[in-house]
């Protein structure tokens, strides 16, 4: 299967370094081409000369120079202009992942799966953008450079970049290409196969971390594909606000046992609530591994406390999660859902927002749990063997689009293997927030007990309904491993 071609940029806050953690678990399953160090409103390092108003006059900084030791009310503060430096990020805290943590369980997860790519390829793949104020695109940098080369390269697969941070070193890059081509006789060329190449994830409301897109690429970029998904991914306050099939996995006993301890240096590195953790050029109100509270000193946003080892936070994996090969199909199409719901273009409504047919909201992601189980797993493949540890099963659809009529009875069907032996159970399931319906009547797929399936498309379908059903098939036990095979009915 074909991998997922993507950039990560990071401005290295603390939910960053756990995204980057938890990624570390599926480089088997992605090409991850590069790794961009970048800025944001919320951390830039500074160039030792300017200040923040006089690089970058169109500011969202919400930075004060005591560092936010105080309450302040929200907004832009004046003296965020005179900052040089805003909560600077731990430059090489990266490389010393590689270097350090992943090349220590490195060869067991191989053990697993060959695909993982070594720390030295890791490494090789590290690169420094505009991380000295949020928003600065004055010169193109290195990590500007090698984006941008990506983005002109004869790879005909689609580019996801990932905003964790601040969008400027890709604004960065799409300068250069425009200032190169954009009075040339190639630019219509250059500029349609950057823009059907190029898909952002990050940027909401045309903004994200900073205004720079706004300010420097929307008004020539105008057809680059900018998505959001339905859900975020744990987020800092997960612990408390999670769907009850999975908040237990965001809580101190769930994420001890099962992530934290006893799973190698890596997993030891993520960063829980309380947990002794300190980061470099954070004020003291943001030091959560050091207290079991947050308190951002807004009005609209009152303190919340935790537990000692809850969850902390890990809110830009909603850019990453997406790219899965799992066998949702919210890559081919948005509706057809992804772990983090559907896929949307920027801007567009996200409708139905809650799903079809009345049921219960509580647990609206019905995918949340199953890659909370798989990340259990693939924590046990840092420190155990091969056979004490399940595997991704198999399961492909023998037909993923079909076509029927209103009131037809059609029998989906999947074959289904285990990787390594172990029992593997399949339920199926109509994914109601991709479903085209406007009738009264529940769809629902039958299951019998020898496992054969039917689905009735109802009576009251009207042409252009579209029924998405998927099959999931989950190894037994705990962790456990859960794949996908989608299937598109639609109504002719």
């Amino acid at each position: 299967m074909e991998k997922v071609r993507t950039v990560i940029t990071t401005d290295m806050e603390c939910d960053d370094m756990n995204s980057m953690i938890h990624i570390c678990l599926h480089l088997n399953d992605l090409d991850v081409q590069g790794i961009v160090y970048t800025a944001s409103k919320y951390h830039f390092n500074g160039d030792g000369i300017h200040t923040l108003g006089e690089v970058t006059p169109h500011y969202s900084c919400s930075g004060r120079r005591a560092y936010e030791t105080e309450k302040h009310p929200p907004g832009p503060d004046p003296a965020a202009k005179d900052l040089k430096e805003y909560r600077p990020f731990e430059e090489g805290w990266i490389e010393s992942l590689f270097k350090n943590e992943y090349a220590s369980v490195w060869p067991n997860l191989c053990r697993h799966d060959p695909d993982y790519p070594s720390p030295e390829e890791m490494l090789s793949r590290i690169y420094y953008g505009n991380i000295a104020f949020e928003g600065d695109v004055r010169n193109p940098t290195e990590g500007s450079e090698f984006i941008r080369k990506l983005m002109l390269d004869e790879d005909e697969r689609p580019l996801y970049i990932q905003s964790w941070g601040g969008i400027n070193t890709v604004v960065r890059a799409l300068m250069s290409i425009e200032e190169e081509y954009k009075n040339s006789a190639q630019w219509q060329d250059v500029y349609g196969r950057v823009c059907q190449k190029v898909r952002i994830l990050g940027v909401i409301d045309g903004k994200g971390q900073d205004n720079s897109w706004l300010d420097h690429a929307a008004d020539t970029w105008k057809d680059i594909v900018l998505l959001r998904s339905e859900f975020g991914y744990g987020g800092f306050f997960s612990s408390v606000s999670t769907q009850p099939d999975s908040i237990d996995t965001y809580k101190a006993p769930w994420l001890k046992e099962n992530i934290k301890f006893n799973h190698g240096p890596l997993m030891e590195k993520t960063i829980l609530m309380g947990d002794g953790t300190y980061i470099k050029g954070e004020p003291e109100n943001r030091q959560f591994g050091q207290m079991t509270y947050i308190d951002f000193g807004l009005e609209m946003m009152p303190r919340v406390d935790f537990d000692r080892y809850d969850w902390l936070g890990e809110g830009d994996s909603m850019t990453w999660v997406p790219l899965l090969p799992n066998g949702l199909r919210g890559l081919e199409d948005g509706r057809y859902g992804t772990v983090v719901g559907r896929l949307f273009n920027d801007g567009e409504e996200i409708t139905p927002k809650r799903p079809l047919f009345g049921k219960p909201e509580d647990n609206i992601n019905p995918f949340l749990y199953a890659f909370q189980k798989e990340w259990a797993a693939r924590a046990d493949w840092c420190v155990r063997a091969y056979d004490e540890c399940p595997h991704p099963p198999v399961i492909t659809a023998a037909e993923s689009d079909i076509d029927a009529l209103a009131g037809e009875s059609i029998t989906p069907a999947v074959t289904v293997s285990s990787a390594d032996g172990r029992p593997v159970q399949t339920r199926w399931f109509v994914y109601e927030p991709g479903t085209v319906y406007q009738g009264e009547r529940t769809p629902q797929v039958l299951q019998e007990e020898d496992g054969s399936v039917s689905f009735r498309v109802p009576d009251d379908s009207t042409e252009g309904d579209q029924f998405i059903i998927y099959a999931a098939a989950e190894t037994e036990g705990f962790p456990s491993f859960t794949r996908y095979a989608g299937i598109a009915v639609h109504v002719r």
